[in-house]
């Protein structure tokens, strides 16, 4: 038995080592070591390639064990000298009853010879700790063995399936399955990796729709790319991060101009199924055209056919461009369904990194949690609130603070995450929702019961906030939308009122008559973002009373041609706001000539031909 285990390690050294691009290993250690214990390093590792090895040593005294071994990228295994010691001491101690010592000074005596005559060694065949599987089922394999394995460490089973080291337990290992388990049976061999999971990273990936491993799933052949990235890594401290002061355009009125969005931000989207946060997120994609942001939209364990409905949409509009589409099916293991947030986010990462721009969507963390609450269960964890596992706070957390916005110093790149949770009947003080909304910078709600009411998007007001706020908006926005909250608020208090059949006084009426207006200018249709300029003109417009003696089934008729006036007979201003991001005491003049004119002509017109206005 102990032959046959030293036949699979020695063989797993052999096939870990042939890997190498060059005969050349790095050893670590703590302190110097003896040239005679690396000799014999050198002979073991180049017996077990079948070429000379040569080994480059490096004293690290701040290393935390007593060496590593660096076998190429990212492939790295420890060597517990301590530990190969004490064994061979213990080994010899359990000899000291057969040499019939009787008295205390005999008996130190011997043990002194022992320890004198006991030299370290380092056995590089136990380096690779190989196993054995005990079940199967499920996606999840339960393995024996792999002592010395590390906590998300990658093993690999027979036939080249591979798994991650999840579970961590004194006889056992709990692994996730990131291939067939068909291939598996019990008592097959596992062997380590020593490295961790990683996903191909960089340009070669816009455009192309791949799985949680990196690999292509639209059929346009092979990614080619020679970076890659573990899908876990540790997010930047606070030291190397620059305040959020940079905006993010959505496209989305009510969103640019209450609860504004900044590079590097992590905004959550929550409502109730089926109400438009997909919708959110897909249009704030399609707003990045030409703003040199690379979007990756992460589907967690959606239907195929929500997923091509996504796919389609950017594709019709040109998005696809500078878009990563990453995916996990619902009926797919669920190691794909945790792993792919993690891949998406190492994805942005690199153009974080590199000085670019990034926006992440993760649709959605509820189903997310619910796959970790399956694996929880598969690997006998215990549950905790509404059955979740008590660290779902944390894996949600290690992934969400990932986004950030790095010194100039470090490029400057950013990267924003923009998570999506669903809610039940509108209950954000539900487990997961109150998780993520502590873990974020902020959340867009959206009410099932303004949606009901043909609101579109259907945002809350009042619990829809950006703790960014406006250090991520532009100064033109601040301009024109900084009273816009006060007066929708007042209008929600006042329309509840007024509800009762209340009597009001002329300022009240005027009052709901402008709130009535700004809530409806809000409304937008889907897929459909406007710029900043558009969207400065026409809530300068209603901000300042010019649509309140429009009535409010022709607000949008008046948004729509507002913009087709000011293209044709002011067609400087919209690209001066634009360019600018302010307005001007010039600019502002002309722009207050231009919404007068065009509102005259506009009421004058409906008043003359009252059979054009549309009905609702």
């Amino acid at each position: 038995m102990e032959e046959n285990r030293h036949k699979r390690e020695e063989s797993a050294l052999s096939s870990l080592l042939k890997g190498l691009r060059e005969p050349v290993v790095l050893l670590e250690t703590q302190m110097p070591l003896d040239p005679t214990l690396v000799n014999q390093l050198k002979e073991k590792l180049s017996a077990a390639a079948g070429k000379a090895i040569s080994i480059d040593v490096k004293v690290n005294p701040r290393l935390d064990v007593g060496a590593r071994l660096v076998l190429g990228r990212e492939k790295k295994l420890d060597l517990d000298l301590r530990r190969r010691l004490l064994e061979d001491l213990e080994s010899q101690f359990a000899a000291i009853k057969r040499e019939g010592l009787t008295t205390v000074e005999e008996t130190a005596a011997h043990l002194a010879r022992i320890i004198e005559k006991t030299e370290p060694r380092l056995r590089v065949e136990e380096l690779t700790d190989t196993g054995e599987v005990l079940q199967v089922g499920d996606g999840i394999a339960i393995v024996s063995g792999l002592r010395g394995v590390g906590a998300q460490e990658l093993v690999r089973f027979r036939h080249d399936v591979y798994g991650i080291a999840f579970n961590l337990l004194q006889d056992s290992v709990g692994c996730l399955l990131i291939g067939r388990e068909e291939e598996l049976e019990e008592g097959s061999v596992v062997e380590r990796t020593g490295r961790l999971l990683q996903v191909p990273v960089g340009e070669a990936l816009v455009g192309r729709i791949v799985n949680a491993l990196g690999q292509p799933i639209d059929g346009k052949g092979p990614v080619e790319t020679g970076k890659f990235r573990p899908v876990e890594k540790i997010a930047p401290s606070v030291v190397r991060r620059h305040p959020v002061i940079e905006p993010l355009h959505s496209g989305i009125k009510i969103i640019d101009a209450l609860v504004p969005l900044g590079r590097g931000q992590r905004e959550l989207i929550l409502g109730d199924r089926k109400i438009g946060k997909t919708t959110i997120a897909v249009d704030t994609i399609l707003s990045q055209k030409d703003a040199g942001v690379i979007c990756i939209y992460a589907a967690i364990g959606q239907k195929a056919s929500t997923v091509a409905r996504v796919v389609r949409t950017l594709q019709e509009r040109g998005a696809m461009k500078y878009t990563i589409v990453v995916v996990a099916f619902s009926n797919e293991e669920p190691a794909f369904r945790y792993l792919v947030p993690y891949a998406a986010c190492a994805m942005g990462e690199e153009f974080m990194d590199s000085g670019g721009h990034t926006l992440v969507v993760y649709d959605d963390l509820s189903k997310h949690a619910v796959t970790y609450r399956e694996i929880a269960a598969l690997l006998k964890r215990p549950i905790g609130r509404e059955a979740y596992p008590g660290d779902i706070f944390y894996v949600h957390s290690r992934l969400l603070e990932r986004a950030a916005c790095l010194r100039d110093d470090l490029g400057g790149g950013s990267l924003t995450a923009l998570p999506i949770v669903e809610t039940l009947g509108g209950d954000i003080s539900s487990f997961i929702p109150t998780n993520v909304i502590s873990i974020c910078d902020g959340q867009i709600f959206l009410d099932a019961g303004l949606f009901n009411e043909g609101s579109r998007p259907a945002m809350d007001v009042g619990l829809s906030v950006s703790r960014v706020g406006g250090m991520a908006q532009t100064r033109v926005m601040k301009k024109v939308a900084g009273r816009l909250r006060i007066d929708l608020a007042q209008y929600h208090e006042m329309a509840q009122f007024v509800k009762f059949g209340a009597e009001v006084d002329q300022a009240t009426l005027d009052q709901l008559t402008r709130g009535e207006r700004e809530r409806e200018v809000l409304k937008q249709d889907q897929h459909n973002p406007l710029p900043l300029e558009k969207q400065i003109v026409i809530l300068y417009a209603v901000v300042n009373g010019y649509l309140d003696e429009a009535p409010v089934e022709q607000v949008k008729a008046y948004e729509a041609a507002l913009f087709t006036f000011m293209e044709s007979k002011y067609p400087a201003v919209l690209p001066g706001i634009g360019a600018l991001k302010d307005l001007s005491e010039d600019a502002e003049k002309i722009l207050v000539q231009a919404i007068s004119r065009f509102t005259r002509d506009f009421l004058r017109q409906k008043t003359e031909s009252p059979a054009l206005t549309p009905v609702t």
